[in-house]
């Protein structure tokens, strides 16, 4: 490396790497980890940081060299304001900032007063204090970033008060500038106010009779996504007239009780998007997350109005259609030629038959998922191969899902992510994939209790493309999966960086010892990054031992909740955390990485 000129060293070689990969370039020898700290680190422009939860002291001591950053993206789950305040400067458009768990409102007002220029913010905010609080430094922060055009804020938690407050006010302080708005939570009768507010606003600026999307460059939402209590006809009705330019719309409701019949969505409601010609993308949902509700309003007129209306649509997600049978959703498949994204969560009524004219017809899509739709079977699997362009096929929850599709399966070279939760395959349908051209990167076998240790060996030892793309790896719920299915994971898994095992009962500490001697000895082999082992009631304390240094490097997230290791206060727990500042210890059972829950924990983590 000392014969290459520092110009091509900076620019052609260091400039193309990450930040974890420049950390490491910099152990090898003195003359890289002055390269890298004095060219490498302060011309850095973007860093994403979102898989590991650095706190204050490795933050400053990772950002303190990155003069030159415009983009941000922290996972915040162990940062106060103060140890964030010190990088939020007038240079930054991006900012992105995951599972703020101890962050105050503040931290608005700072990035207001700090981030004048900024074009890009997502914040996602515990529920912790006073709503009236949250609405001033909101206020101040809409005020001072004048040229913000993407705003995503997320408020969890179970506050009443923050879903009955925290957005009424937006709408006098938001940009002009603002083509991208997300919000959670808000009520629909806060987003009736927001939406007609904007479009008064936008059809304030239009003066020719002749509307063009050219006159909409004042108040120009394209993108609009609400978590609210309620989806009605009247609000589809509202949005369709006031934001006639939308390209997409993201709704998701949570109803505490049944809605009203006057105040739910029906046919009349999806008949309405007709109006919204530019739209490419819809997501309608109902979560059961309060109330195990759907629509029961909508049938497949409804669907029938909707892909007569719509067929620019290039993506689709519908969520509790409980009422929707396979002509519903079939219009939509057939209707919408240029369709590249299709998920439909809980439908009863859905089955094969909806996919049974779909090799008729010329097919672009890329992304498939049908969860815990149980009338889902095989042949429809089968039917979907047809779509040699898919990348993501998620079947969560289908639980007629058996081997003789699996064939079919491995014949999508282009397919990356496949989730097979719940699924009736065996050992020998494994053996099957294995065989095939997948690039599979993404495999979720959770709770298909017909897996065993044989099925792992075959899926990673026959030498297939899978045993080398494979990066993430979910064996969750799985009574046949021991000590020897680990073995061969840590042996032969080389590149895989994500691996879930809860509630495996007969993994024991020989897996963990395993998983810790895991060297990258060969070309691609790649260590843990984040090692799910909760509700593992195989292991003892005393595995703990294998995740001190120098075992599990790469190491950045661990679940240990609902095991002998999650006694909280354990001195060999602290005594890790100071040997490795970086690594999060999730004691309470969250999935990976703590994406969801996170706003609950108070002292699971160190």
């Amino acid at each position: 490396m000392e014969t290459v000129p520092s110009a091509v060293l900076n620019k052609e070689i260091l400039g193309r790497l990450d930040i974890e990969a420049l950390c490491s370039l910099a152990c090898v020898n003195r003359a890289l980890r002055f390269s890298v700290e004095s060219q490498a680190l302060p011309s850095l422009s973007s860093l994403h940081l979102s898989t590991i939860s650095p706190d204050g002291q490795t933050l400053i001591h990772i950002l303190g060299r990155c003069k030159a950053l415009c983009s941000l993206t922290l996972n915040c789950l162990r940062l106060q304001d103060h140890s964030l305040c010190a990088f939020l400067t007038p240079r930054i458009r991006e900012l992105n900032l995951w599972c703020c768990s101890s962050l105050s409102y503040q931290i608005l007002a700072s990035i207001g007063h700090n981030c004048p220029n900024l074009r890009v913010l997502m914040l996602e905010l515990a529920d912790k204090e006073s709503p009236h609080l949250f609405e001033n430094n909101l206020a101040i922060m809409l005020t001072s970033c004048l040229q913000l055009e993407s705003l995503s804020l997320k408020i969890r938690g179970f506050g009443v008060e923050v879903d009955a407050c925290a957005f009424q006010s937006i709408i006098f302080f938001l940009p002009i500038t603002i083509k991208s708005l997300k919000l959670q939570p808000v009520l629909e009768r806060d987003a009736f106010f927001l939406i007609r507010r904007v479009g008064r606003n936008l059809m304030e600026t239009v003066q020719p009779p002749i509307l063009t999307s050219s006159y909409y460059s004042s108040f120009n939402l394209r993108s609009l996504s609400l978590v609210l209590d309620v989806i009605t006809d009247e609000l589809l009705i509202t949005i369709t007239a006031s934001l006639p330019f939308l390209v997409e719309l993201d709704l998701e409701d949570r109803p505490n009780t049944e809605p009203l019949a006057r105040l739910d969505l029906t046919n009349s409601g999806l008949q309405s998007l007709g109006s919204c010609h530019h739209l490419t993308g819809l997501s309608l949902t109902r979560c059961r997350y309060n109330h195990q509700g759907t629509f029961k309003r909508v049938n497949d007129m409804g669907m029938f109005l909707l892909s007569e209306g719509c067929k620019g649509l290039e993506s689709v997600r519908l969520g509790g259609f409980s009422k929707v049978s396979d002509a519903g959703f079939a219009a939509i498949l057939l209707s919408c030629r240029s369709l590249k994204k299709f998920e439909v969560r809980s439908a009863l009524f859905l089955s094969d038959l909806a996919f049974h004219d779909l090799t008729g017809v010329p097919c672009a899509l890329v992304e498939v998922r049908l969860l815990w739709c149980r009338l889902i079977t095989s042949e429809t699997v089968k039917k979907l191969a047809s779509s040699r362009n898919l990348e993501v096929l998620d079947l969560g929850g289908c639980k007629s899902i058996t081997d003789t599709c699996l064939r079919s399966i491995s014949c999508l070279r282009k397919l990356t992510a496949l989730n097979l939760t719940g699924a009736d395959i065996t050992d020998s349908g494994l053996s099957i994939l294995a065989q095939g051209n997948l690039p599979i990167m993404n495999l979720c076998l959770r709770g298909c209790k017909r897996v065993t240790d044989k099925g792992i060996s075959h899926l990673l030892c026959v030498g297939g493309t899978i045993s080398q793309s494979l990066t993430t790896l979910d064996l969750g719920y799985l009574p046949g999966i021991s000590d020897d299915g680990i073995l061969t994971i840590a042996a032969a898994g080389i590149g895989i960086i994500d691996l879930c095992v809860r509630s495996c009962f007969y993994v024991t500490d020989a897996s963990v010892e395993a998983l810790a001697r895991k060297q990258p000895g060969q070309e691609k082999s790649k260590q843990l990054r984040r090692l799910d082992l909760c509700n593992c009631i195989g292991l003892s304390v005393d595995s703990l031992r294998w995740v001190k240094r120098p075992s599990f490097r790469g190491l950045h997230w661990l679940g240990i909740g609902q095991t002998r290791l999650a006694s909280k206060g354990n001195p060999v727990i602290t005594e890790i955390h100071n040997e490795r500042p970086w690594l999060t210890f999730c004691l309470d059972g969250c999935e990976i990485g703590c994406h969801d829950g996170w706003q609950f924990h108070e002292s699971g983590f160190i």
